[in-house]
């Protein structure tokens, strides 16, 4: 199996976890995932290449500026579906979030493109993104390897 969010899908379908168990709240959460794997991710992806890696050696801005104002867009959506939830779905975590929120924290964080998009615009999403660094499961994650 392949692709992170078919991977995702099997895993919460064979543990019984971070998905609805109501076909309603099922395909809501794989629509999110969906708005992840098609937008955010390689959205943020092409912004952070644009930022981090090939900015300085192209002339030609309009790319970066695209991808910042799409990742702005799709920032914007998230953060209204935000705006009355705890996470995505509501108050249960899923795997919407888990595919969603690592790749706000790289955006953030390893692209250094959080000024560029504005994310302080956007106080759902921070929100969200600090409840989801403080999982325990994300802070072990974080933490391989070891550090310090």
């Amino acid at each position: 199996l392949f692709e992170s969010g078919a991977i995702l899908i099997y895993l919460a379908e064979k543990t019984g976890q971070f998905m609805p168990q109501d076909s309603a709240g099922r395909y809501q959460t794989i629509q999110w995932l969906m708005f992840q794997m098609g937008g955010i991710g390689p959205m943020f992806g092409q912004l952070g290449f644009f930022t981090k890696f090939a900015g300085k050696d192209y002339d030609d801005k309009r790319p970066r500026e695209h991808y910042a104002a799409e990742s702005r867009r799709l920032l914007g959506v998230l953060d209204r579906q935000l705006a009355d939830r705890t996470w995505i779905m509501g108050d249960a975590y899923t795997i919407a979030d888990i595919a969603t929120f690592p790749a706000v924290r790289n955006l953030i964080g390893f692209y250094g493109a959080g000024d560029l998009v504005g994310i302080s615009d956007f106080p759902h999403v921070l929100r969200a993104l600090d409840s989801f660094v403080a999982r325990p499961a994300v802070v072990r994650g974080l933490d391989i390897p070891k550090r310090g």
